[in-house]
């Protein structure tokens, strides 16, 4: 939770005004004043991180009925999605990994060969991310 945390004051530093909702696995949360805000306007549970910080959230799953809600409230809020590496894999690299899975004839490959098959296209998506 640290880094989310000095992530947070470092986005509130740029803008104090923003409530911020930090992507956290399968939850985005609000963390310490944005926490205690949400939880006051419309009603987000307040909880514990530690003795001094609070969050509060939601699951992914609901955003857009969040977002409504927020839109409703004219809440100022920026979505924070650190899973998201910004990569682009164009049509046509994906196309090519996804021809060599499914060329996989599962019946006839030793675990060897197919090992080494997963091997050999987790480095292409590797050098692709690279080169994106």
């Amino acid at each position: 939770m640290g880094k989310l945390i000095n992530q947070y004051k470092s986005l509130k530093e740029q803008n104090s005004e923003k409530i911020y909702l930090i992507k956290s696995g399968i939850f985005y949360i609000a963390l310490e004043e944005d926490a205690k805000f949400l939880s006051e306007k419309i009603g987000l549970k307040l909880t514990n991180i530690n003795e001094t910080t609070k969050k509060c959230g939601f699951p992914v799953s609901r955003l857009e009925y969040y977002k409504k809600i927020f839109d409703i409230a004219k809440i100022n809020y920026e979505l924070i999605d650190n899973e998201t590496n910004n990569v682009k894999i164009v049509d046509q690299d994906l196309s090519s990994i996804i021809n060599k899975i499914t060329k996989i004839d599962f019946d006839n490959i030793t675990y060897k060969q197919a090992f080494e098959m997963l091997q050999n296209i987790s480095n292409q998506i590797k050098q692709t991310i690279k080169s994106a």
